[in-house]
């Protein structure tokens, strides 16, 4: 097999995997949202955001794979990707803030929150799921090599525990009545925040774009 060849098998799992985390992340998103707003529950919709925030660094990995492929007006490809995730990056910054925002009126108003069954069922699936994810993603990315993949493996695998103290908060409310997930949020939307940041100032993350572009230079050099 010829170094093109592996090069090409190598790039169309990346995207494949960029694929499968966007939809799944995009899913998780959506169902939480629902659940959150019908439960009034601002950490399970904090969660939910989180999941929307992930699933746009998806879309990062296969831009960045898909123009690393390319070798043409490289300047020019590298400054649009840069501005299209800052503006992200400042979406995701804004819903963060709005969450920490939202989540302090709900611990001065103290306002009650209602758990179904449904609840336990769509937030221990997304446990589950996340982890799936994660395994795979780290798999993936240790058979080919790519540090993106490893990258975004850890950072899901890191969500799976966000996800699990969302559980926390939920049974604790239900034993004991004692509302916690305000508090939960603002931690969940600080790592939101941190995300963006990240996105912003890449020098400063573990993973996330920096990674990015390490994998598209490496691409290209060879």
């Amino acid at each position: 097999m010829t170094k093109e060849i592996q090069d090409n098998i190598r790039s169309k799992k990346i995207v494949q995997s960029g694929y499968l985390f966007i939809l799944i992340n995009f899913l998780l998103a959506a169902f939480n949202m629902i659940i959150g707003v019908l439960s009034n529950s601002i950490a399970i919709t904090s969660d939910a955001v989180h999941s929307l925030a992930d699933s746009i660094s998806g879309f990062i990995i296969i831009i960045s794979e898909k123009l690393s492929q390319k070798k043409n007006n490289h300047q020019r490809r590298n400054q649009i990707e840069r501005i299209a995730t800052i503006i992200i990056a400042l979406i995701i910054i804004v819903s963060g803030i709005h969450i920490i925002i939202e989540s302090i009126e709900k611990i001065i108003l103290n306002e009650s929150v209602e758990y179904s069954i449904f609840t336990y069922i769509v937030i221990i699936a997304s446990i589950i799921v996340k982890y799936a994810l994660a395994k795979y993603l780290k798999n993936t990315g240790k058979s080919i090599n790519s540090t993106v993949l490893n990258a975004s493996g850890a950072e899901t695998l890191n969500d799976t525990w966000i996800s699990i103290s969302v559980l926390v908060s939920i049974i604790i409310y239900s034993i004991w009545q004692i509302n916690i997930e305000s508090y939960i949020s603002i931690v969940i939307a600080i790592v939101i925040i941190s995300i963006g940041l990240e996105f912003i100032f890449p020098h400063i993350s573990k993973h996330h774009h920096h990674h990015l572009e390490s994998n598209t230079d490496h691409t290209i050099h060879n």
